[in-house]
């Protein structure tokens, strides 16, 4: 059980009692009334938090209270775990416990049991706290625990401590391995270590770095020490700690259960005129009015390369400014210059869209984003994106 406020983005400063720019999925304890815009979220419920406010995307039948949760590449899918046994109203077939983790297909509106922690070795006193993918939706699931906890052959994982466990190539929930190279985090090797009266819970990754929050002041080292408060998104790098995002507004009293950063930032859809973008001349600029990502796209990149030299596009411009998928381009000398639009997060890019022959083109030579994740989006927007056009 978590025991102070928590509060956990996944993006880059934001100002006080300001909105975040950059999405992020959050759930609660209890029923809660944030004061920035007075919404009441419901500990059953998952929410997108980015600029326009908190807005509802998943809610749980049976009104459970949702522990830990995990935005999945796959559009719609989600893993989460609850703080108490529940069958979710009738749409699980067998109840699942706090030590199991529960999977949400977003095609078809089921609920199956993903990781079953009891057949794993995990006691039944151990809830799984946090959690997150590593390498993608068939990669390894990293774990926190509420208590300290004893997985044979280790010894015990620390509530600070991430665990990982690696699929055993079967469709059981039980057909999972706990992993050789473990803990994914070992909180007393990070720095001077993370006290063991401090719980590192709603974990995420990002590229070349983990990222969790405290639920007590924590005095961090390298560089410092600093004190980290529950309300700050902790960052380690594996060499230093920093802060990756405070965000004031969440009241005190309530604690966030679950945390997940954006997932896979998809393609731009094809629209029903069969054109991605459409392209206006503004003096000696270009606009650019595009689709919104099929997916979970944070922002959009334009890259600008040369008709005759395929491929050599490189970034021009990494933020949509405005958020209003619109965005003024002046090209650089000449005139034979063909252009891309490109979600990403601020860990990964999607797709620069496909050629004529269905391939895709290749990332470009300064990117947007460290790393790219290529997962299809559903079937009706599985299309070729990123229009290639002339320059004026």
């Amino acid at each position: 059980m978590r025991r102070l406020l928590l509060l956990l983005t996944c993006l880059g400063a934001a100002g006080s009692m300001t909105r975040a720019a950059t999405p992020v999925y959050v759930t609660p304890d209890v029923p809660t009334t944030e004061n920035l815009g007075g919404t009441t979220l419901l500990p059953w419920k998952v929410y997108r938090y980015d600029a326009i406010g908190y807005v509802p995307v998943l809610t749980v039948p049976g009104s459970p209270t949702i522990d830990a949760i995990h935005k999945m590449d796959s559009p719609g899918d989600w893993l989460l775990s609850v703080e108490a046994t529940s069958n979710f109203s009738g749409s699980l077939t067998a109840d699942a416990e706090p030590r199991d983790v529960i999977r949400y297909h977003g095609a078809t509106g089921i609920y199956s049991t993903f990781f079953c922690g009891g057949a794993l070795g995990i006691p039944a006193w151990s809830n799984v706290d946090g959690l997150y993918l590593e390498g993608g939706d068939a990669g390894n699931l990293i774990v926190s625990f509420d208590v300290p906890t004893d997985l044979p052959p280790f010894s015990t994982f620390e509530p600070s401590d991430f665990v990982r466990f690696l699929p055993a190539g079967g469709p059981l929930c039980s057909d999972w391995a706990l992993a050789a190279a473990n803990p994914a985090f070992d909180a007393s090797a990070a720095g001077a270590g993370v006290s063991l009266s401090t719980n590192a819970i709603g974990a995420d990754d990002g590229t070349g770095m983990i990222i969790f929050s405290v639920d007590v002041p924590t005095d961090l080292a390298p560089p410092g020490p600093v004190t980290y408060l529950p309300a700050s998104l902790v960052s380690w790098n594996g060499a230093t700690f920093s802060i990756f995002e405070t965000l004031s507004g969440w009241p005190g009293g309530s604690l966030v259960n679950g945390i997940s950063c954006a997932s896979n930032p998809g393609r731009l859809p094809i629209r029903p005129s069969s054109a991605q973008m459409v392209v206006s001349k503004s003096g000696g600029s270009i606009v650019l009015d595009w689709s919104a990502s099929c997916s979970d796209a944070e922002d959009y990149g334009i890259y600008e390369g040369t008709i005759g030299s395929w491929y050599g596009h490189t970034r021009v411009d990494c933020s949509d400014d405005g958020s209003d998928l619109v965005e003024r381009v002046t090209p650089t000398t000449g005139r034979n210059h063909y252009y891309l639009v490109v979600p990403h997060s601020f860990k990964e890019e999607g797709s620069y869209g496909a050629n004529s022959a269905g391939v895709e083109r290749p990332a470009g030579a300064a990117v947007c984003a460290p790393a790219q994740n290529l997962t299809r989006c559903p079937p009706d927007v599985q299309t070729p994106s990123g229009r290639m056009i002339h320059s004026p």
